[in-house]
């Protein structure tokens, strides 16, 4: 009877065990919750229905901004470059590359060097930040070179460096701004399969509390 009694009592602990251990395996990890804070404290939703407008809103901006990017290079270096004299133009001192194909190398840099940058600070990286930081100062020489041998050099005239540098300012600018948009999005549209998926809430209990308060003060007076 006693042993009878003990292995009764140690069927259901061994369940309760088992159900704890598959509530750990569902729970999302330490490191996912704390991202997922890092972005929403960076770009501060105030809801649910906010992340998802944010989502859309980002991801049309950076269409619009790439398009705008692949426009203007299209007008302004591959159909009229020649008319601005960018054969004249010298090489780099980096890769003794051309300008027709520095428009093409700065938004590339431009491109990886805003994911890394992004990527090594929402994940807390310091070698993906270190290597965005080289790719984005390389990208910033070889933007100001037309504008450094003008001044150093003096094989270059002012309007023509201004030019040069302004080009690639533009399209770099363009880039960047596109592909942060778009990785924003990306992370917000994460965060938000992440809260369905697992069931948790990372927004601030302050900002919910402050949303929910200014809807109850827009309900009608009683009568």
């Amino acid at each position: 009877m006693v042993l009878g009694d003990d292995s009764l009592e140690e069927a259901p602990s061994a369940n309760v065990l088992a159900a704890k251990a598959a509530e750990i395996d569902d729970a999302p990890s330490a490191y996912n919750v704390e991202m997922m804070e890092s972005i929403v404290q960076r770009l501060r939703p105030e809801d649910r229905h906010q992340i998802r407008d944010m989502i859309s809103e980002r991801g049309r901006m950076s269409g619009a901004l790439g398009i705008a990017c692949f426009l203007f290079w299209w007008v302004a270096v591959h159909m009229g470059g020649e008319s601005l004299g960018d054969s004249d133009l010298p090489a780099s001192m980096i890769g003794d590359l051309n300008y027709y194909r520095l428009t093409l190398v700065v938004p590339a840099l431009a491109l990886v060097a805003t994911i890394l940058l992004t990527m090594g600070r929402e994940k807390g990286q310091s070698l993906t930040s270190n290597a965005g930081g080289v790719l984005a100062v390389l990208a910033l020489f070889l933007v100001l070179e037309p504008l450094g041998r003008m001044t150093l050099l003096g094989d270059l005239d002012t309007q023509t460096a201004l030019t040069a540098s302004g080009r690639l300012a533009i399209i770099a600018t363009l880039i960047h701004l596109a592909t942060k948009m778009m990785v924003d999005s990306i992370l917000l549209e994460w965060v938000r399969g992440s809260m369905m998926s697992m069931d948790i809430d990372v927004l601030p209990t302050e900002r919910q509390d402050s949303v929910i308060e200014g809807h109850a003060d827009e309900a009608p007076p009683l009568v």
